[in-house]
């Protein structure tokens, strides 16, 4: 045989075995479509995680991926509720709490996809946190769920679009309406766990005319299930199928906040506002307290969380923001999560270090409401507002 044709036979071998490799592989992947992604996805391993949204009458199920960068603190969120943004967007927007655990944070309803390439355009999330907390004296940002954490309601972190921020700057003559403040909580309308569940996150952050800073955070109760169309005692009053029939959608919850022992109701610093909701997205049936039921459905013939509804949560007041300090002791100092002083065994992961300014004694009772403007949700958020 001559040299030109032992090179061609060694060349119709080589394509031979190259093309019988690829042959193989197509097939095997085929077969087990999972090892190609072995072979190209080695950075990350992930676990399906089940999130489930009850409404009306059937239980919807989305999966997301949890990765190792994920916690209980950190938890990954639904994807209803992240609208057009990717999750990696929507997980640049944390903080370190006191406890150096890695906690969600406020967000704008629209971000850049990257802020360092601005081509990239914009992406908008399927809910909202309310008023931007950086505002006038206060330039932090508050660890939605931190005083969970520390009680051990973990759940309440992953329900995070209930998380809101109220902020009202110094204005008018009266000692509460001189004084600048904000107010964080844990309020969401579309749920159900909100029927039977009394403890909330709240805090609140005050600097009064002279100066004077108080920051508390807590779990605080917001008293006995009510419907709204039944008696009104101050508790935490939720539209039920009578008020939707009747055109009442009101829901407002009345924290009843107490920090430490002093002598203001018993307590260095007394609050009792009520965070009202103009727009809730669900309603309750009185005699079950399993599922809750969009409005929108029997008003608007709307699906639930549909960007055209008008009960989408966000629409939101602050009433009778009642203060008082009554601090007979040191301005700084430790409780448990529910606002219970501690004096021996604390730390920031066990305990939570409160700051009420020493030695003021006043009280207002402000009977006005403070109205907030319409914030803004452009899209559904199914998820939860």
């Amino acid at each position: 045989m001559k040299s030109s044709e032992i090179r061609l036979v060694l060349v119709a071998a080589v394509v031979f075995i190259i093309v019988l490799g690829l042959v193989l592989e197509i097939a095997d992947a085929a077969y087990n479509p999972e090892s190609k992604l072995r072979r190209t996805r080695t950075k990350t391993t992930s676990t399906p995680r089940t999130i489930t949204t009850t409404s009306s009458s059937s239980t919807t199920t989305s999966t997301t991926s949890t990765s190792t960068g994920y916690s209980d603190t950190f938890p990954a969120v639904n994807p209803a509720i992240l609208g057009t943004c990717p999750s990696e967007v929507h997980d640049r927007y944390y903080v370190i709490g006191p406890d150096g655990r890695k906690y969600r944070t406020w967000h704008p309803v629209t971000v850049p996809i990257d802020p360092a390439n601005p081509s990239r355009g914009t992406c908008t999330f399927a809910h909202e946190h309310g008023d931007n907390p950086r505002q006038g004296s206060f330039n932090d940002l508050p660890a939605f769920g931190y005083a969970a954490k520390v009680a051990g309601m973990v759940e309440e972190i992953a329900a995070h679009a209930g998380f809101k921020v109220f902020y009202k700057p110094r204005t008018g003559d009266g000692l509460g309406n001189n004084a600048e403040w904000r107010i964080v909580v844990h309020q969401g309308t579309a749920g159900a766990r909100r029927l039977v569940q009394t403890f909330h996150s709240i805090q609140i952050d005050i600097v009064d005319a002279a100066g004077r800073r108080t920051k508390v955070n807590l779990m605080a109760p917001t008293g006995d299930l009510n419907p709204k169309c039944g008696p009104r005692v101050g508790d935490r009053i939720i539209p039920d199928e009578e008020c939707v029939l009747r055109g009442l959608y009101y829901e407002v919850w009345y924290f009843s906040v107490r920090v430490g022992s002093g002598n203001i109701h018993g307590a260095r610093f007394f609050a009792a506002p009520g965070i009202a909701v103009y727009n809730p997205m669900t309603y309750m049936k009185v005699g079950d307290l399993t599922q809750v039921y969009p409005i929108c459905g029997v008003v608007e013939g709307l699906p639930f969380g549909d960007r055209r509804s008008f009960f989408l949560g966000n629409l939101r007041a602050v009433e009778h923001p009642d203060f008082g300090w009554g601090n007979p002791g040191p301005s700084t100092f430790w409780t448990d999560a529910y606002g219970n002083e501690r004096t021996s065994g604390c730390d920031a992961t066990t305990c939570i270090r409160q700051t009420v300014p020493a030695g003021y004694y006043a009280w207002f009772d402000d009977d006005s409401t403070f109205d907030w403007p319409w914030i803004d949700l452009p899209v559904g958020a199914p998820g939860g507002n």
